[in-house]
């Protein structure tokens, strides 16, 4: 450190990180013995996690960022690729993985972040400077996409950080040639915030990290919100968030220390705000939880009509995952919309998309250009059923998504792993909706799976307890999807005497249908079911365009806004039992988390001291 009183925090031998503290700056440095700092999966975790800690941090007010040896990133890809043989597909998407989510926890960190550039921003370095707040360059400094020179394109969100601050020429020159950029030129364009003379770039962004760190943190928080905002959404959008920043802000002691200063014509001092929550942790490390970068190996699965963006958010704070059903939007914009919407009210977390499409391909059907909107969105997960969607996976290979589909039995699970899913979750016939025409239980498809499959497995069906999900994991198994525990979730848009309704309900007031079609439905007993099964009992011989009046999702939608539960087929699995109340879903969740708890000391507790 060349200011400050500095104090390092505690470090791994041989860190390609080192974190130094000076004042309320944490200063993290990208460090390689031997090399020009060079970027990789080890120093994108340990950016990440360290970030992750600053995050609730009182005592820390905003990060720089440098790189040692007077090199930010100074790394040349081809030389790189020359050396060291090409990199097979999971190397790539691993490392590409990796560093994505290392720019979207930059973009949607609470506290201003400084780039100190020295020497060279190349390549990966030059997608994490721009991803930055601020850029503090020396002088005789530069910035390059090299990726055009090992025939790659420009990764880490660079393009988009790129487009709305430079002209389009000088953007598509950058790029295409991959040339060095001298840090003058970018800061008479407005790119780099300071310059500085050679090898002062640290002091230089400590001083301008010491004005930032005086200004009013929540409120700074809510500004760097909104300006990584602006560019997504129109402009009622972001005058929305504006209006829901500032009523915000105005709670905060910080703003009534603010007004009484400029009554009293002084500077303001903003207290220092309380200690947060500590980073969340993951409460037991699986696949699962690794894959969605989650707290707890439960998936909430997507619910027609009602898994819009409050509800996922709330996922998402819970510390599982969620996914927005796209079949709920018929307009692709609306989709985008709560996309966007959801966004903004997750803080940050991320969340999916469910896609779910017909058994079969229909005329008019929009599948290729619902996937192509989730990734231009930047969602970081899709969950997809009813087919196969090998066509589509390319859309979400490019764009960094990582796949979870649905399935009713272990045989389409094997299917699905051969093409190249992410992981796959298979539904049990306790479920509600669609368990599939075999109908086999949740115990016996976590059973087979560990030795069916080698990609990550989640069970779903009948799970409403934690103890169950201790289960599936004790099994072999990555997680567990839920989706009938969590429809009295306080977020649930529907009418209370649905929710009531549930409450009411035993694991034993479920009915099934739809068999006649192949389309086996598992939904709340009610009229509606009652006369399905009448229907299919007495005419075997019945359609789908049969049945359509009686089974129409319209139906089913009027129910959830009216609390008319008598018609409609209302999807409802066994868990139903395990049902208790209303609560907010992260009450829910948290029941689950002890009762899971709970569940694997009990299981651990029953091994002899003799076991090994």
């Amino acid at each position: 450190m060349t200011k400050g009183n500095a104090a390092t925090m505690a470090e791994p031998v041989h860190d390609p990180v080192s974190a130094d503290l000076a004042g309320r700056t944490l200063v993290l440095t990208l460090k390689t013995p031997g090399k020009p700092n060079v970027p990789g999966v080890p120093m994108y975790r340990r950016l990440t996690a360290l970030l992750g800690d600053a995050r609730s941090d009182p005592d820390i007010a905003n990060v720089i960022l440098q790189g040692a040896e007077g090199s930010f990133c100074a790394v040349d890809d081809l030389r790189i690729l020359s050396e060291g043989g090409p990199l097979s597909v999971s190397q790539r998407g691993e490392g590409i993985e990796e560093l994505h989510r290392l720019v979207r926890l930059l973009r949607a960190f609470p506290k201003p972040v400084i780039a100190a550039i020295e020497g060279g921003a190349v390549g990966a370095g030059a997608s994490l400077a721009f991803a930055a707040d601020m850029i503090v360059a020396a002088e005789n400094s530069y910035f390059a996409l090299s990726n055009a020179k090992a025939g790659q394109v420009p990764d880490g969100g660079v393009t988009g950080f790129l487009d709305p601050a430079l002209p389009p020429q000088s953007a598509a020159e950058m790029a295409l040639l991959g040339e060095r950029v001298p840090a003058a030129r970018l800061a008479a364009m407005g790119v780099v915030n300071r310059l500085a003379p050679a090898g002062r770039a640290l002091d230089t962004a400590l001083d301008l990290a010491a004005e930032t760190a005086r200004g009013a943190r929540e409120a700074q928080s809510g500004m760097l919100a909104l300006l990584d905002a602006a560019g997504r959404g129109d402009l009622e959008a972001q005058l929305d968030r504006e209006k829901r920043a500032i009523t915000r802000a105005l709670g905060f002691v910080e703003a009534a220390a603010g007004i009484a200063a400029s009554k009293e014509k002084c500077v303001p001092t903003f207290p220092t705000p309380a200690a947060s929550e500590p980073p969340s942790r993951a409460a037991v490390e699986t696949d699962v939880t690794r894959l969605f970068g989650t707290r707890l190996p439960i998936v909430a699965g997507g619910l027609m009509w009602l898994a819009d963006a409050g509800y996922v958010a709330a996922a998402a704070k819970a510390g599982i995952t969620g996914f927005i059903t796209a079949a709920s939007f018929a307009d692709p914009g609306a989709l985008r919309a709560e996309i966007r919407r959801c966004r903004d009210m997750a803080d940050g977390l991320p969340f999916g998309v469910n896609i779910s499409m017909l058994p079969k391909l229909v005329e008019g059907e929009r599948t290729r250009q619902i996937f192509e909107l989730v990734a231009e969105e930047g969602v970081a997960f899709i969950e997809t059923s009813g087919r196969s969607p090998e066509t589509y996976l390319p859309i979400a290979r490019a764009a960094g998504i990582k796949v979870l589909h649905k399935v009713s039995s272990l045989r389409h699970a094997v299917k699905a792993q051969s093409i190249g899913v992410d992981a796959v979750s298979i539904v049990g016939a306790e479920c509600g909706g669609h368990p599939g025409v075999e109908m086999i239980g949740s115990m016996v498809n976590a059973g087979l799976a560990a030795s069916r499959l080698t990609i990550p497995w989640l069970i779903g069906g009948g799970i409403g307890t934690g103890a169950q999900v201790a289960a599936v994991l004790a099994m072999g198994g990555a997680g567990v999807v839920i989706g009938t525990r969590f429809l009295v979730a306080d977020e649930v848009r529907a009418h209370p005497d649905y929710k009531q309704a549930l409450i009411d309900a035993t694991e034993r007031d479920t009915e099934l249908g739809m068999h006649t079609v192949r389309n086996t439905v598992r939904a709340l007993a009610n009229d509606t079911m009652r006369e399905l099964r009448q229907i299919e009992t007495e005419r075997p011989d019945v359609t789908i365009q049969d049945l359509l009046p009686l089974v129409s999702g319209k139906i089913a939608r009027q129910a959830y806004e009216t609390g008319d539960i008598t018609r409609g087929v209302l999807s409802a699995g066994q868990s139903l039992g395990a049902i208790t109340g209303t609560a907010p879903l992260s009450g829910i969740v948290g029941e689950l988390e002890e009762d899971m708890v709970a569940a694997l000391r009990r299981a651990g507790g029953l091994l002899s001291a003799s076991t090994s």
